[in-house]
């Protein structure tokens, strides 16, 4: 009973945008079922109060390293609480089992998925490990494949373009011809008041430029999102945002 109502108020508290995170549930929630089906085996298997409390401490482990998939983060957490040595065979088991279960049942961690499901697009960049080899990279490896264009200015299509991608800039294509950029805000606003929103200048790379180019570009025009393509044509094959960038930098610097 305290796993199934623990589990339904996490579930509320985040829908609901409660305060808490997710380490915690997920702790007590594993622990509560390591220590039930410690107790449902025991009817079978004979098993001392000390392996109850093994098998709820590898119920927190296992559980929190399924839910956020970082089975490292959940045995040290689980041993950092208990300083006993003798827990860690049984923590890197269920870590095994947890993981694999994981990665059976979906791809995405509990963080990702919540991306996912607010309608971000999730594209993954694996830096190389050493900083040329960074620099040097093209655009065409780290930059968005599958970016968002505005097409259609009419309020019902800017409308439905806001409430599906939660994306601050969108580029904007009439006519099959790359025009410029759109700020979320300017359409927001176009919305609210009638009027077509007012387009900036789009900054076109091509795909062979590298990455260090791109980060040079950033800072001369003071802008968060350039566009990968053609420059002559328009044509668009990609999207860097800043935010891509400073990320896969931090990756690469951790």
């Amino acid at each position: 009973m305290l796993v199934v109502a623990k589990l339904l108020a996490t579930i509320a508290g985040y829908s609901f945008g409660g305060c808490g995170g997710i380490f915690a549930p997920s702790l007590f929630i594993g622990g509560l079922s390591g220590y039930f089906l410690g107790g449902l085996a025991s009817v079978w298997i004979p098993l001392t109060p000390a392996d109850h409390i093994v098998l709820a401490v590898v119920g927190m482990s296992a559980c929190l390293g399924a839910i956020v998939q970082a089975p490292f983060t959940s045995i040290f957490i689980a041993f950092e609480m208990t300083h006993q040595f003798s827990l860690v065979p049984g923590l890197l088991l269920g870590a095994i089992i947890s993981q694999t279960t994981a990665r059976f049942t979906g791809n995405l961690n509990f963080y990702d998925a919540l991306l996912v499901q607010d309608g971000h697009e999730l594209h993954k960049i694996n830096p190389p490990q050493d900083l040329r080899s960074w620099q040097n990279l093209p655009l065409s490896a780290v930059a968005n494949p599958k970016p968002v264009f505005l097409e259609d200015f009419s309020k019902k299509a800017m409308q439905e373009l806001i409430d599906r991608y939660p994306y601050t800039f969108f580029p904007v294509i009439e006519n099959g011809i790359l025009t410029g950029i759109i700020s979320r805000q300017d359409l927001i606003d176009s919305i609210k008041t009638g009027t077509r929103p007012v387009q900036k200048r789009a900054i076109i790379c091509t795909p062979e430029q590298t990455i260090h180019e791109a980060s040079q570009i950033f800072i001369a025009h003071f802008v968060s999102l350039v566009l990968v393509g053609d420059p002559m044509s328009g044509k668009v094959t990609g999207l860097l945002t800043l935010h891509d960038l400073i990320r896969a930098q931090a990756s690469f610097h951790s």
